[in-house]
């Protein structure tokens, strides 16, 4: 089976978009994770992958999930409204909750 080339360029662009949010240059970015300058920029560009530990480094330097820079989508972040709300939940809450929201999805059906 041969694995397809991957298209890097939407990890890069969410990577940027997160560390514009926080107002930090690519150097700052760069010295906090523990690679060169020229490896964020090609990163954000799109042109270079990254390595798990890069990415891990990444993630935790900028309070973001790795589930949001790799697919775009949020799971478990700290700014999430919706996990906020749920984190107060006991774990009945938690289950009448979950009944809610599949009832409320199935409606839309």
């Amino acid at each position: 089976m041969k694995i397809q080339e991957y298209d890097y360029a939407p990890i890069g662009q969410r990577i940027k978009q997160t560390r514009e949010a926080k107002r930090y240059t690519q150097e700052y970015v760069a010295e906090k994770v523990g690679v060169g300058n020229k490896h964020i920029s090609e990163i954000e560009r799109g042109c270079a992958g990254l390595s798990i530990s890069v990415l891990m480094n990444i993630c935790k330097f900028l309070e973001t999930d790795a589930d949001y820079i790799l697919f775009g989508k949020i799971t478990n972040a700290n700014n999430n409204p919706f996990n906020k709300m749920m984190e107060q939940l006991t774990p009945q809450q938690t289950l009448q909750a979950q009944k809610l929201l599949e009832a409320y999805v199935n409606s839309l059906s």
